[in-house]
Parts: structure tokens; sequence; C-alpha cells
């Protein structure tokens, strides 16, 4: 794969477009810390001491959801981390950037506005879009956000077709673990929770070898039991709110083809002050799952102990309640226990292992998802593909 690493770009006085994902989770309005900003305060430090002048974009949230916030936060934040003030300016394009950008020293950095606050962040293939004369305002481009290039987006896929470009350190070291999954052989066991099922599409490729099962949690294993047409009461009203109805036939597709080979819970949490466990024969329920309970945590122990190559992208429950961490944090200190082949995405998990101090004995921590699981399943990334055909020919 003919992709530059930043040590084939010239840094020094260079002014750096570097892109990075430092999505947040987000409680009462703020944003908590995670590995994510670390990696990205890292990669920012290394520009730095090269003494590049450094624009970053980033986003968080999307349109709409109540972590869709502006990036002043993460500003101060990554600030704090490099020992050095990130500016933040409030705009992405116009005059105001260019006049700053103009005006960056080397050795200083400054962070713009959310990109997904912009149409220019979707309609990449409209010829009106902003980050073609945009991109030109640079002297190379940096990927450091490989979480996101599963997703044809502006920021992602339009300056490497006018900029000198790299991956950056963290996209290397995301990129060399994939491989080293795909490389591993033996029984796979994929355990998938979290709320973005319609990332979780392409992964059920795997289910293709007999030697691999999925064990499904959190809303992906909900709306398979909704598939199945067991009514579980007040959570098939809530997927139907949420519009994750709408996956339901291409799910019964793949229960259809590969039923055998997914794992479902056979019980749940509930409660507010109180944890409280039914059996899913129990249902429908009144309450909303929070959790799954304690024989589906021994059910996929019993799965992971005999894998060879272990997966999981996903909290099993609402990990950040306390009363309703015990399904992830079970699972993830019972991982971490094994020899086999350990592979874990999103930061959700990352979050969880830092809060509840569980040993760090896994292969490795990704901080991506749906990127992750496309790439393991073989899907193309456009972010991936763009920095292949990047108008900076070195090789």
């Amino acid at each position: 794969m003919s992709i530059c690493t930043i040590d084939h770009l010239l840094l020094q006085n260079e002014k750096i477009l570097l892109r990075v994902d430092i999505n947040s989770p987000v409680v009462e309005g703020k944003i908590l810390d995670s590995p994510r900003m670390a990696e990205a305060a890292e990669m920012i430090r290394v520009l730095l001491e090269m003494k590049a002048r450094v624009i970053v974009i980033a986003h968080q949230g999307r349109k709409g959801d109540s972590d869709f916030l502006p990036l002043k936060q993460h500003a101060d934040l990554l600030s704090k981390k490099i020992g050095k003030t990130i500016q933040y300016i409030d705009d992405l394009f116009g005059e105001r950037v260019e006049y700053v950008i103009a005006g960056l020293k080397p050795g200083e950095a400054i962070m713009l506005r959310n990109v997904r606050e912009y149409d220019d962040e979707k309609d990449v293939d409209s010829k009106n879009n902003r980050y073609h004369s945009f991109s030109t305002l640079f002297d190379a481009y940096v990927n450091d956000a490989f979480s996101v290039c599963h997703r044809k987006q502006g920021s992602i896929v339009i300056p490497p077709q006018h900029l000198e470009s790299a991956m950056g350190n963290n996209f290397e070291k995301e990129l060399k673990a994939v491989e080293r999954f795909k490389e591993a052989r033996g029984k796979g066991v994929y355990l998938i929770g979290g709320s973005k099922i319609e990332d979780y599409i392409p992964l059920f490729n795997v289910l293709k070898s007999k030697n691999n099962l999925v064990l499904a949690s959190g809303v992906l294993a909900n709306v398979f039991l909704v598939a199945k047409e067991i009514d579980l009461g007040y959570e098939k009203k809530w997927i139907k709110e949420k519009g994750y109805h709408k996956l339901i036939p291409q799910l019964k597709g793949v229960l259809r083809k590969y039923g055998k080979q997914i794992i479902l819970p056979v019980d749940f949490a509930f409660g507010d002050k109180i944890r409280k466990e039914r059996k899913l024969k129990q249902a429908p329920f009144k309450e909303k799952i929070w959790d799954v309970g304690h024989d589906t945590v021994a059910l996929f122990k019993k799965h992971i102990d005999l894998a060879d190559i272990i997966f999981m992208k996903g909290p099993l429950g609402y990990s950040e309640l306390p009363l309703f961490g015990y399904g992830t944090v079970e699972i993830l200190t019972h991982i971490s226990k094994k020899k086999a082949f350990s592979l874990l995405g999103g930061g959700h998990l990352t979050t969880t292992i830092q809060h509840y101090h569980i040993p760090n004995h896994f292969s490795y921590i990704s901080t991506s998802g749906g990127a992750l699981i496309a790439a393991i399943s073989g899907e193309k990334l456009p972010g991936l593909e763009a920095l292949e055909k990047s108008t900076w020919k070195k090789f």
C-alpha cells in the first residue's frame, strides 16, 4: 500500500492541514477526555516540534444530536495536553480564516470550526464544494483520522486531490493493527455492541467462514430479536422511534443466512436506582433495556474461551452508567486475561477501560469504530483510497 507517512513531508515552516478525530463523549454539554484526545495532542505536538504551521480540522457529533457542539472545548483541552495554546477560530471557510492562516507562525496551531456545520462536508461531488479552494491555502495535508475514513466526506477525500498528503502517526498504527488482525488465523469471535448498527452491516461478511461467530449486544441485539419477531415491549417502540426498524428486513436476511453463527442475549438488566435482571422469555418488557444480564455474560465468556481471534466493538450496555457497566466490564476483563489475539475498537470501550482501570493486556486498542469494522470486513475506505491516489507521488 503506497501511502506516505509524515516522514516523507517537508514540515518546517509549512502550512499543514491536519484532520484529526477528537469526537468525544458529552455529559451535560461538556466534553469528556478520551484516548482520542491524547492521540490527537501527540500528533499536533510532533508537528509543532518540527516547526510546522498547523491548522486542525475535526468534527463533534452530528447535526440535530445533543453532542453536536463547537470545538472550543476541544481546543482548550488539547492546549492543556500540549502545553501550548491552540487558538480556536469559529469559522472554516472565508476571508477571516485565510487571514489567520496567513499570519500563523512556525510552531503555532489553530483549530477551525466543526466541519459538520457545513454542507460541504457531505456534498463531496458538488462542483461548488469549498474544500477545493480551501485546500489551496496549505502546503500539505495529514490525515490522522483513520476512524472517519469509511465516510466519503469533504475534509477526508478532497484535500488529497490538491495537496501532498500523508497519513499521521495514529493513522499508521491503526492501519498496521488491521493488517495484523486480517493475517491472524483460527476461530474468531466478534463482539458487537453500542448503537451505530448501520456501520456493522459489512462485518457479517466474516460469517462466510464457519469458524467465526458474532456475539451481539446493545441496539444490534435488540433489533435482531425484533427481527426474529420477539416482542420486547418498550424497546420495540424505542427501536421504531429511532428509525432502527428500517434495518429489520436486512437483518432478517442475515439471520436466514447466518442465524446459527449469531449469538444473542438471553437476559437483560433494567432499573433506575436498583439494577433488576429479567430473562428474555419474560418479554415483553415495560422498561428500557440498559445492559445484558449475568446469564448472557456467562454465555459470551464460554464462546470467548474457545476463540483464537477476538474483536470487540462497542459496549454491551450503557457502560457510562455505573449501575449498567457490569456486562461491558466483565467481558473486557475476561478478554484481557486471554492469550488470543484481541482487537478492540471504538471510543466507548477505550473510555470504559480507563474509567474502570481494566488491565491493558489486549493486543491492540483502537480508537476507531465504523472504519475499523469496514477495514477488517474487506470494505474499501474512501479516506484510504484518497491518500493512495494523492497527487503526492514519491514512490
